[in-house]
């Protein structure tokens, strides 16, 4: 097998027919073997029919339906543990990317690329219009992992990706892992290239995945702390969800820390106050100190949770049926 795409369907039952079509005929001309496999994330609509339909319309289509609402990031390991590719390609089914762009990413990898990204530039034009409660939290999602990575990726979000085989066969994803593709296929020292690709706005349906929000650009921050500190220990895979427990109160406790330091030491500079014998120096200093441990115990939740997981083989996904 030559290609793998691997497309991950969320209440996209309105997509699904043109999408399949538009994807068959563009693998079909580039004259390869390939195969598309569509993962059900537990949609509530009939998504998973229209899944179904195109298995049996499509040559080289096949289903696979997770049993209730894992997220994104787990529909993607579904299909990369299915995946028989060379090549390993990733497409969001809202029909936003177009068909054709496959074709480019394919060609790069053919250039010896391990890992392709696709830009898409013209979102943020479309976008201008949109409140900057929304257009923020992305901008400052993509530098916060391109500083972390070293990487200088415009679109770490985009819905096309392409992988070499031997990318995807070393690492598994957990928690939101799909958000930091670039930035872990750079740590495993992949080569990367990001091209630009057409973007078109959904003709259909409502997006499922991708919440906005400053909280959002928060978790990012958190789960880069433990892919640096995962991948600086051991290169193998990770899951994000105790730094983010643990961390949010870490960051908490050492920020009224430094306020309650920042107060004690205006007052001692300015105002001249004697604050040696005073309860509030204690209490920032216990809470600096308290917000480390916090940080230190969500790293370590984090190493626990990838051996639980790796060491027995688990998997953070169910499939129902398969076609």
């Amino acid at each position: 097998m030559e290609i793998s795409l691997v497309v991950p369907c969320y209440n996209e039952e309105k997509n699904i027919e043109t999408f399949s079509k538009e994807v068959f005929e563009v693998l079909v001309s580039l004259g390869r073997t390939f195969e598309v496999i569509l993962v059900d994330d537990g949609s509530k609509d009939a998504t998973w029919e229209e899944i179904t339909k195109a298995s049996h319309r499509y040559r080289g289509f096949k289903g696979l339906r997770q049993m209730r609402n894992y997220g994104q990031t787990a529909a993607y390991q579904a299909g990369f543990d299915e995946a028989k590719g060379e090549y390993i390609l990733i497409l969001s089914s809202d029909n936003e990317t177009q068909a054709e762009e496959i074709a480019n990413v394919v060609k790069k990898l053919d250039e010896g690329y391990d890992m392709v990204n696709t830009n898409r530039g013209q979102r943020y034009r479309e976008d201008a219009g949109k409140t900057l409660f929304k257009r923020i939290p992305s901008m400052l999602a993509n530098r916060l992992i391109n500083q972390m990575s070293g990487l200088a990726i415009k679109d770490t979000g985009s819905g096309l990706k392409g992988f070499k085989r031997v990318l995807i066969e070393n690492m598994r994803l957990y928690g939101d892992m799909h958000r930091f593709l670039p930035a872990y296929c750079s740590m495993f020292g992949a080569r990367i290239v990001e091209i630009n690709v057409d973007f078109k706005p959904r003709t259909a349906g409502r997006s499922a995945y991708g919440k906005v929000g400053l909280f959002r650009t928060f978790k990012v921050f958190l789960d880069l702390i433990a892919l640096k500190f995962l991948l600086s220990f051991s290169t193998k895979p990770f899951t994000t969800m105790p730094i983010r427990f643990f961390g949010g109160f870490g960051f908490v406790t050492i920020f009224f820390g430094l306020l309650f330091s920042g107060i004690l030491v205006f007052e001692k500079i300015i105002l001249g106050y004697d604050i040696g014998g005073r309860p509030l120096l204690l209490l920032a200093v216990l809470l600096i100190i308290l917000g480390i441990q916090f940080i230190s115990l969500g790293l370590l939740g984090e190493l626990m949770l990838r051996i639980y997981y790796e060491s027995q083989g688990k998997k953070t996904y169910i499939i129902r049926e398969s076609i």
